[in-house]
């Protein structure tokens, strides 16, 4: 029963991912070439994604378990979420795209925290079994950009633009395929006798905790300085010499690493503990903006990649993992929307407009060149602060540990 549980978990986690790296990659390059809409445009719609990040999680953390089971309310998000990016697969305008995709991120960010609380509810081992899960959402992203890539858009330049669309397309479909499949999950109980609060006072019980709330901060620090990365890397790797061809598939080297990471998570935690692991993962992103200051090799730029894998894995994961210690049936759900809102919404908002507002101020106005590495030292010092406030004030507790070892 364990194994076809983990199986069937697999397979969520992996459609999970598979939907979102569909369009990722592509999207900002959709907007411009496809659609001709300005970079401020573009902005704008990606912007939407932020917004979401504030107000979805507060509706899965006020919905989840309480009035339907964390696993409907998924099913029910994925499916809303396909109809909506295959309707954005149809339009040109930018007012109706931009309405429609701010809809359609309302639907679908919920889904990432809840496919974690729907994977820590299933698992009776969880710390040393989620890693193994989620190694197989690594596999989804992996496997949706290259097969797509390289069998759908290796063509000629004029067809490319054309099939960009497709991308949208096929994250509709896997994303009402996965509606579908999670119709199909065990459904959790809902304690009818429980108060149905508007507020969801166990997980906030859960929030501010002193670990948590230690654990909260950190993450905040690592999720801000992880928009440097996804905002800086493109333009950095093609003014150190790296061909705009070439960019996603270096950039894809970041993952192959985590999947192996993902599957020795488990055996890491059990020797190392999990306070130990997210000291690994902060030295990782450490590592990773070191690399990118000193800039020279190549070599060491595509390992700096290579740690961001390692990064996500050793402290994200981790991190979900240690929260969800301190979780109980009631407070899983919401503590889990109420952890993504302080990851996805705050610190991914303040870390986009910094991020920009730090790449305009080492600009060099005459020529358009970046000091990337006067750009990479604020994202490897804040990534060393996080270091320290997580040996100075984080305190691992046993429970946490042995809770899910029964």
């Amino acid at each position: 029963m364990i194994v076809s549980t983990k199986l069937r978990l697999s397979v969520m986690i992996f459609l999970q991912y598979f939907t979102l790296g569909a369009t990722v990659p592509i999207f900002s390059l959709y907007l411009t070439r496809n659609l001709l809409f300005s970079g401020t445009q573009a902005g704008t719609i990606f912007s939407m994604s932020a917004v979401a990040a504030f107000v979805s999680p507060f509706v899965g953390a006020f919905i989840a378990d309480r009035l339907i089971s964390a696993t409907r309310l998924y099913a029910l998000c994925h499916l809303i979420a396909g109809v909506l990016m295959a309707l954005l697969s149809l339009q040109r305008q930018f007012e109706l795209f931009l309405f429609i995709y701010l809809i359609y991120m309302l639907s679908f960010v919920p889904t990432h925290a809840l496919s974690n609380a729907i994977a820590f509810h299933h698992l009776p081992d969880s710390q040393h079994s989620f890693g193994g899960i989620r190694m197989w959402g690594t596999i989804g992203w992996i496997a949706v950009a290259w097969v797509f890539g390289f069998f759908w858009l290796q063509t000629e330049d004029a067809a490319v633009a054309g099939r960009l669309a497709d991308a949208l397309r096929l994250s509709a479909i896997s994303s009402v395929l996965l509606g579908l499949y999670a119709l199909t999950l065990p459904v959790q109980r809902i304690e009818s006798n429980r108060p149905r609060r508007i507020i969801p006072v166990e997980s906030f019980r859960v929030m501010i905790s002193r670990n948590v709330l230690v654990l909260s901060f950190i993450s905040f620090l690592i999720s801000f300085i992880n928009r440097f990365y996804y905002f800086g890397t493109g333009p950095f790797l093609r003014q150190i010499g790296f061909r705009e061809s070439v960019i996603m598939p270096a950039m894809s080297l970041g993952q192959v690493p985590e999947v192996f990471a993902m599957a020795l998570l488990g055996l890491l935690l059990k020797h190392y503990g999990l306070k130990r692991v997210i000291a690994m993962g902060i030295f990782m992103e450490l590592l990773r903006f070191s690399s990118f200051a000193i800039g020279q090799p190549k070599l060491l730029v595509l390992a700096g990649i290579c740690f961001h894998g390692l990064a996500f894995t050793f402290f994200f994961t981790t991190a979900l993992i240690c929260l969800d210690g301190y979780c109980n049936e009631s407070s899983r759900a919401g503590a889990h929307q109420l952890f993504a809102i302080i990851t996805s919404g705050f610190a991914s908002f303040c870390g986009s407009l910094v991020s920009g507002k730090i790449m305009d101020v080492f600009t060099i106005t005459e020529n358009g060149i970046v000091d990337f590495r006067a750009f990479w030292v604020v994202p490897a010092g804040l990534s060393l602060f996080a270091l320290v406030i997580l040996v100075l004030f984080f305190h691992e507790k046993k429970k946490i540990e042995e809770k899910n070892r029964i």
